[in-house]
């Protein structure tokens, strides 16, 4: 790959190449570097996560749970409450330097992940028939939690370890030893699926996310220079693979969600190998990445929302570190990128709840830029149209760099890519920043979720919970070969408008011989059209889905959603309401007690059929 990532990583950067120039933060004892971190409330959120750690069942119990049930969470909240516990134990350190107060309380944290029989989550550990019910002594796996897990150790090694080990002599011994038995040594064990990709596709966020974690580990636990440098030019060779995913356009096919662990941590390993080299690496040259960083406020619907498609969520998704794009974007030299990431920062500061393991280095960097968001000019940066021919996702809006109006987002593209959903041909629209079409999103995951056999039993997953056609009742099929064709953007201005056929998104059994599907936005009316035309091999019946959020209203001329206007002509509505599990955290928190689905049924044999959506 001439002009990537391992081309740039010559004789200079080699050279350069110093594990000791890389670190999240200065040491806990310089306290000028921590004065600018709120004590009050970290030293609270050190408390409630202690209190929530001790309050999880034992990790035994709940990983035999999986193996019993293949329920994901019950195991994955009791490890994240014990790694929230230690990341937070070590920022409220940096942030009161009270060493007599903190070092005991991170020491026990440390040791108390130290001896976790696996790092990894059950859901990962030695996939297969044979996978066995116990995590196997002396067995980890080199999945994303093993990954980040080493990775914030190794953090907190470079700004605690010199004080741990004072308090606790021994500690960083078994740390690093750790993180070399668990993380380093199983990266040079194997080859693993997620650095090659799956059946002939690069890898998914998978290869950034466990990388970047890896040259974390390496940068404080290797002490074999040659080992180190293999380490780094292996770690370009995967992210060059994961960078061929991505098209000049840098849109991620895993979607707005996954963005933040797909472009964010490619930022952060480039990042990181900026700094262990002095600077004299530079990955941030190599495109698309530039583009790759414009991706998070092209899919902006407003402030609090984004386009979901693939395994998003509609709202601002919890692992969003607004700091870590504004950092990426000076980085390119994008300042609207800059200026749209402080606008979004301004409303959504650093969290300490979730999944603050893997997201403890770009917590750390915001928390100690305590004044970032208000640093220089902020605005809005999404813009009156978008489009993305790699994933053949389009966005309009009726003004740029604003919520209010209709905002549309729709795709061709296949039915194969990471975290698919049989969606091909789905529109998103917004109205002055509430929902009115929507893509439900992703439940709570569980071991069907990521069995291709099982997927697409989810109703979440498929094309008759999507607001696409239903031709003869037969929906959508997963596979590269399922996918629109002919999918062309056009904006003169005036009318943006995203066209497609979506007859080869369908199996035969549906009997099309084309549908061609038509997603516009009317600026000069105020409106977006929803324009179908279908030919059937032999007469047949085409029925139209519209899920929404609010239950539509029958009103003169059609449906009322909310504050918009669904209105068709010569259509049967028949609405069914699809209640929402309130033990499913994710789509739980999206959209409350239920979803609905409506079904617009037309006369039998070819036709077309229109939905306007305006101002009610």
């Amino acid at each position: 790959m001439t002009g990537g990532f391992l081309a740039r990583f010559g004789a200079d950067a080699r050279a350069a190449l110093d594990p000791a120039l890389w670190a999240p933060a200065p040491p806990v004892s310089e306290r000028a570097a921590w004065a600018g971190l709120d004590a009050a409330r970290l030293t609270a959120a050190a408390d409630a996560r202690r209190d929530e750690a001790a309050a999880a069942p034992p990790a035994l119990s709940l990983w035999a749970h999986y193996a019993a049930t293949g329920e994901r969470m019950p195991y994955e909240r009791a490890q994240r409450a014990l790694l929230a516990e230690t990341a937070t134990a070590a920022l409220a350190w940096g942030a009161t330097g009270d060493a007599g107060a903190w070092a005991p309380r991170l020491a026990d944290a440390v040791w108390r992940v130290c001896e976790l029989t696996a790092w990894c989550l059950p859901s990962h550990y030695l996939v297969g028939a044979d996978r066995p019910p116990l995590p196997i002594p002396g067995r980890d796996v080199l999945d994303l939690s093993c990954g980040y897990v080493g990775g914030m150790l190794a953090a907190i090694d470079r700004i605690a370890g010199d004080a741990l080990d004072d308090a606790f002599p021994g500690i960083r011994a078994r740390i690093r030893h750790e993180i070399r038995r668990r993380v380093l040594r199983e990266w040079g064990r194997e080859e693993h699926f997620w650095e090659v990709g799956e059946e002939g596709r690069p890898p998914n966020n998978w290869a950034p996310w466990i990388v970047s974690n890896v040259l974390a580990c390496a940068m404080v636990a290797e002490t074999d220079r040659d080992a180190l440098v293999g380490t780094v030019e292996r770690s370009l060779v995967v992210l060059d693979r994961f960078r061929a995913g991505y098209a000049d356009d840098g849109s991620c096919e895993e979607g707005a969600t996954y963005w933040w662990w797909a472009g964010a941590t490619l930022f952060e390993a480039l990042d990181l190998l900026a700094a262990a080299t002095g600077g004299s690496y530079d990955g941030f040259a190599v495109a698309p990445v530039a583009a790759m960083a414009r991706f998070p406020m092209a899919m902006q619907l407003g402030r609090g929302t984004q386009v979901n498609f693939s395994d998003g969520s509609p709202a601002h998704p919890p692992n969003a570190v607004w700091h870590l794009l504004a950092r990426f974007g000076a980085r390119v030299g994008d300042d609207e990128v800059v200026r749209h990431a402080r606008w979004m920062g301004s409303a959504h500061p650093a969290g300490l709840d979730g999944q603050l393991a893997p997201l403890f280095l770009r917590t750390i960097a915001e928390l100690r830029d305590p004044g970032w968001a208000a640093a220089g000019p902020t605005e809005p940066g999404m813009p009156a149209s978008w489009y993305a021919p790699g994933t053949e996702v389009a966005i309009a809006r009726e003004r740029a760099h604003d919520a209010s109006g209709f905002v549309v987002a729709a795709k061709g593209g296949h039915n194969a890519v990471s975290h698919n959903h049989n969606d091909a041909g789905g529109p998103i629209v917004s109205l002055d920043g509430e929902p009115v079409l929507i893509d439900v999103g992703v439940g709570d995951y569980v071991r069907e979720t990521f069995m291709p056999d099982m997927r697409y039993a989810i109703w979440t997953m498929r094309s008759g919970w999507h607001s696409v056609p239903l031709p003869n009742g037969v929906e959508q099929a997963h596979g590269s070969a399922f996918r629109a064709a002919g999918t062309t953007f056009s904006d003169d201005g005036s009318l943006a408008a995203l066209r497609m056929d979506l007859a080869p998104a369908y199996p035969p059994e549906a009997g099309l011989l084309s549908l061609e599907r038509e997603i516009a936005l009317d600026r000069a009316a105020g409106e977006v059209v929803i324009d179908d035309a279908w030919r059937f091999a032999s007469p047949g019946e085409m029925r139209l889905v519209l899920m929404t959020a609010a239950e539509p209203e029958p009103a003169a001329g059609g449906l009322r959603v909310g504050a918009a206007l669904l209105a068709f002509a010569g259509l049967a509505a028949e609405t069914q309401r699809i209640d929402i599990d309130p033990g499913d955290s994710r789509l739980a928190r999206a959209w409350g007690d239920a979803v609905f689905r409506t079904v617009l049924t037309t006369p039998p044999g070819d036709g077309s059929a229109r939905v306007t959506i305006r101002r009610a």
